[in-house]
């Protein structure tokens, strides 16, 4: 019984340590800048960017939030670039994706920055070209996982706690938790631009994990890095495989076309492939002018992930605050389990404006007779 369960954790690392080659990903792309591209740092009008995005997925069919996703960020276009008509924007990425019972941690924190080059005389075309560069981290959050008696490890070196007496027993605390940290290079390419009046684009292009830099799951308390151990390419112990992070590439656009005085129409689309497995999102926002005086603008729309889910989307834009949110109604093979349910996402950006008040000289008029 004990091999047994013995030989259930360690499948249950594998798969787990397969499921972290799946990076993590949003229905609205476009409300998380700075993990969509990190050539969009600093991309916007104003001084401070905060923003925020979570996502849960799966609660129809898994309790406590298995399947859950956390992200924060905050850039700022900070200074002129060579030119007039560039800039320089840098900015902080936080996240941590949340998978299964065991609580499969990867969860990084990334520094950006993007040089952003103005073309034509009034700038009307922007190229950004940006990177990300900081730390990601796996590990296994195992206060939920539980085994018989005697799987504990005791304090002798390869040997297990035979004398345990209670059952579903927890692997211990602390350092002796699986856990891989690396660091790690992500790029890419943004091109903006207005076409006339009415019609402006952006598409871009990103490639995440350029490095693949190497990580394990199965040493507790390990990191990534060389090593003389076994394995796929060298270890982080003496016999302890490591794997690579696959790269993820991304290609993605939107296009904003204003019908009316109120009305604009964004059709968007994502493309991102990681390890052979690919994703496909085409989405339709609508935005309506409600209140031209006090900035008000309510957002809807739909989307569709091919084969999986389709996207319901609102959201609302009151002058620099921005909100959405999300809903995805599963299509696939376990809508059956999933009873049509799918992911939830909230999103919020907020742009902060502080500019110089304009000094105006006072002149005196005097007067003719």
């Amino acid at each position: 019984m004990r091999q047994n369960y013995t030989l259930s954790f360690f499948l249950a690392l594998l798969v787990a340590t397969g499921l972290s080659a799946q990076d993590i990903h949003f229905t609205q792309y476009n409300m998380s800048q700075m993990t969509l591209n990190p050539a969009n740092t600093g991309g916007f009008e104003g001084s401070v960017r905060i923003g925020g995005i979570y996502r849960s997925q799966w609660t129809s069919v898994l309790s406590k939030n298995q399947f859950e996703t956390p992200s924060m960020w905050v850039d700022a276009p900070i200074i002129p670039g060579f030119r007039k008509k560039d800039w320089v924007g840098v900015g902080l990425m936080l996240f941590q994706d949340n998978v299964g019972a065991g609580r499969l941690v990867h969860s990084a924190s990334k520094l950006g920055a993007a040089y952003h080059i103005g073309l034509g005389k009034k700038g009307k075309t922007v190229i950004a070209i940006g990177g990300h560069y900081g730390q990601e981290v796996f590990r296994v959050n195992d206060e939920n996982l539980q085994f018989e008696d005697g799987f504990l490890q005791s304090s002798i070196p390869g040997e297990y706690d035979q004398g345990a007496s209670q059952d579903n027993q927890k692997i211990p605390d602390g350092e002796n938790r699986p856990r891989s940290n690396f660091n790690d290079i992500d790029a890419g390419i943004t091109l903006t631009s207005r076409l006339n009046k009415t019609t402006d684009f952006k598409i871009g292009f990103a490639m995440f994990h350029v490095g693949q830099p190497r990580f394990s799951l199965l040493t507790a308390g390990g990191g990534s890095g060389g090593g003389t151990g076994g394995g796929t390419g060298g270890g982080t112990g003496g016999g302890t495989a490591t794997y690579r992070m696959p790269r993820r590439a991304v290609v993605h656009g939107t296009f904003n076309i204003k019908t009316s005085d109120r009305l604009t129409i964004s059709p968007s689309f994502l493309f991102q492939t990681m390890s052979k497995q690919d994703e496909i999102i085409v989405q339709g926002m609508a935005g309506y002018l409600f209140d031209p005086e006090k900035d008000i603008t309510f957002n809807a729309g739909l989307g569709y992930r091919l084969g999986d889910a389709v996207n319901l989307l609102a959201g609302a834009r009151i002058k620099s605050l921005t909100v959405g949110l999300a809903y995805d109604v599963n299509t696939s093979g376990l809508s059956n389990d999933t009873r049509y349910r799918g992911g939830f996402e909230l999103a919020a950006n907020y742009i902060i404006k502080i500019y110089k008040k304009a000094v105006v000289k006072p002149k005196m008029l005097c007067p003719r007779f």
